[in-house]
């Protein structure tokens, strides 16, 4: 596709992406989730409004870096730039993203751009590892990450804007404008509609070692508009309608290599459009001992894309529709169960440039189904046995997947757990039809996933700590390569070759400890140690590192807290060298590198009905130079000044 022109450099070449289509709720306990996993306390759960107070963004791309020190989040640059989500070193397209359990991850590719995704109207962020994610279905191989829907319980309007600026130039080149209004026109009836627009010349400084100087980024322009609207009625009998909508666009260009002496590109590779919807209806029926869900939805994705050579033009668009049955029953007081069935329909249509016939849609059904249950024979431990079996129409497969959780709690403040699942991705749209290019013989790549978790916690002691550790261990198999022509034809093609492994340790500590009634300090450590490395036998880059994937990841979040004035908190983010190249050259290295960030939000200050709070921030405040992407620089210091205002 578009997203793709160099897709033919997949995962254990160069990066997948490198030419993608430019394309106040506190949680406290764990919740049902949308995506019905077994294991919700082995997720990862955030508060939108906590990650947009720590990191000072509203844009995914940049707010969910502070999930974990095991999700990387590869940008191209700043505001509006690609940027793609990968999980413990993995291929980016095992990496799915949900909005309220519907699929937002890009059909044909398999990627999502977490670039053009804005935080506004999510109440808060799930980030499911694999392990316990097996219930989603196919492709989240890696993780899941769902964006939550926000409600509010008071009518509202809200006002805000977000500026930013650059050390080294002048001027305020990214500006962001956000509004939303919450109802309640009937009793139990709550509305939530919102808007966004954001827009970025791209003319960000760098610095550029080849001359010695401070380099304006070009041909790195973008306008993003989102919206979003959701309604809920809660009737008598524990009956819930819900409607879902949101829509999201980018128009902008995509920059060539920052490689050419005092200037910030070598050209316009492409100009970018691209547009996303969906609409999900949701009924559902919550009794003493049972609930189910009945859900429907529709979804478009379209992309465009006008290369600079030669006036090429391309364009796709997919449409999906979905729906799915849940239910949950309470049998006694140590057996629950879940089943569930799913349908999704795909139509993709493209120009003759990305599929093999003109004019010819492609579509794929995808039904599955899955039964878990829930056993606590005792108190102190607990199982989950799951099976899910899933069809996928174009490639004919038929996918049985099991998984067990397995936790055993022998004190109230140390709990600690054992996972297993085995999961697929089924080949992409791309893949498998490309013209020219594709493979239609690709089989399922097939995984298998293990978690072994221990965690401790205590409010007892003064500093209220919380200690984890978490191993993991991922084999995949006939992992989907582009092999170079001369390997296996006259051009680049995908194939079943590829073996890959992603294991590791993951180590978090936290603490908190109140100063006094009205003030509290904290401070969170997490680091990641991973081993992601090719494994395929025969290949020339076999015991080599995965492209991109580092050995070590650290995150570092201290935050000051007072009622009377806000939040002051600091982000310190490690990341260990990186790999461009399968090879792993010195040429295609990216050294290590630490970033810090500093963002002041002021409680919201009220006159009459009318509220206001203040965010000011400073990101890469020691103006480090760096790539997380070869070649495509990011800015060095920058400043964030945000303002919202809300009627009651």
């Amino acid at each position: 596709m578009l997203l793709i022109r160099a897709g033919i450099l997949h995962a254990q070449t160069e990066d997948s992406i490198k030419h993608l289509p430019p394309k106040s709720i506190e949680v406290t306990a764990p919740r049902e989730s949308d995506l019905h996993v077994v294991d919700p306390r082995a997720n990862e759960i955030r508060s939108a409004t906590e990650i947009t107070s720590v990191t000072g963004s509203t844009i995914a791309g940049d707010a969910l870096r502070t999930l974990s020190s095991s999700l990387d989040i590869r940008r191209y640059g700043p505001l509006g730039s690609i940027a793609i989500p990968s999980f413990r070193g993995l291929p980016a397209e095992y990496t799915v993203v949900y909005r309220d359990g519907i699929q937002l991850t890009n059909e044909q590719l398999g990627l999502t751009d977490l670039g053009q995704l804005a935080l506004h109207g999510i109440s808060r962020v799930e980030l499911i590892p694999s392990s316990t994610a097996v219930l989603l279905g196919g492709d989240a191989i890696g993780a899941a990450i769902d964006l939550v829907s926000q409600w509010s319980d008071t009518a509202t309007v809200r006002i805000g804007t977000e500026q930013s600026g650059y050390q080294h130039s002048s001027g305020i080149p990214e500006s962001d404008y956000s509004a939303t209004v919450a109802a309640h026109p009937i009793d139990g009836l709550d509305i939530l509609a919102g808007g966004s627009s954001a827009q970025s010349s791209g003319k960000f400084p760098f610095y550029q070692s080849t001359t010695n100087s401070y380099v304006l980024r070009e041909n790195n322009d973008v306008v993003l508009r989102s919206a979003d609207l959701t309604a809920r009625y809660q009737a008598d009998g524990g009956k819930t309608i819900q409607l879902i909508s949101n829509y999201f666009s980018a128009n902008r260009g995509s920059p060539g290599f920052a490689t050419t002496p005092y200037r910030g590109a070598a050209s316009l590779d492409e100009r970018l459009s691209d547009e996303q919807y969906l609409t999900g209806l949701k009924f559902e029926q919550t009794g003493e001992r049972s609930s189910s869900t009945i859900r429907g939805y529709y979804q478009h994705q379209y992309e465009s894309f006008a290369g600079a050579i030669e006036g090429f033009h391309d364009t796709t668009r997919n449409e999906m529709l979905g729906a799915d049955v849940t239910a949950t029953s309470t049998f006694s007081e140590w057996l629950k169960g879940h089943t569930g069935v799913s349908y999704q329909h795909s139509r993709l249509l493209g120009s003759a440039d990305v599929l093999t016939t003109p004019n010819v849609a492609i579509t794929r059904e995808k039904v599955s189904g899955y039964a878990a249950a829930i056993i606590a024979p005792v108190e102190f431990f607990r199982a989950a046995p799951s099976v899910r079996a899933e069809y996928v129409s174009d490639i004919a497969a038929f996918e049985l997947l099991p998984q067990c959780v397995l936790e055993f709690v022998p004190l109230s403040e140390l709990s600690t757990s054992l996972a297993y699942s085995k999961s697929f991705h089924a080949p992409t749209l791309n893949a498998l039809y490309w013209k020219g290019l594709g493979n239609p013989a690709l089989r399922p790549e097939h995984s298998d996933n293990v978690q072994v978790a221990a965690s401790y916690s205590s409010e007892t002691l003064v500093l209220h700590p919380h200690l984890s550790a978490t191993y993991f261990y991922a084999r995949i198999q006939d992992e989907i390569l582009w092999q170079p022509p001369g390997t296996g034809g006259d051009a680049w093609q995908p194939f079943n070759v590829g073996v890959a492994e992603s294991k590791g340790l993951e180590v978090a500590g936290s603490a908190s400890y109140s100063i006094d009634s009205h003030s509290s300090v904290s401070v969170e450590e997490r680091y990641t140690f991973l081993s992601a490395h090719n494994v395929t036998p025969g290949d020339t880059a076999s015991g080599r590192e995965l492209i991109y994937s580092s050995p070590r990841r650290s995150l570092l979040i201290g935050k000051v807290q007072r009622d009377d004035w806000g939040l002051l908190a600091f982000t310190a983010t490690y990341q260990g060298h990186r790999f461009s190249d399968p090879a792993n050259t010195s040429l295609g290295e990216l050294p290590p590198v630490t970033t810090y960030d500093l963002v002041l939000s002021s409680r919201e200050f009220a006159f009459g009905n009318i509220g206001f709070h203040v965010l000011l921030g400073v990101t890469n405040v020691t103006d480090v130079n760096y790539e997380e992407v070869i070649y495509y620089p990011l800015p060095g210091r920058a400043y964030k000044l945000s303002i919202e205002l809300n009627y009651h």
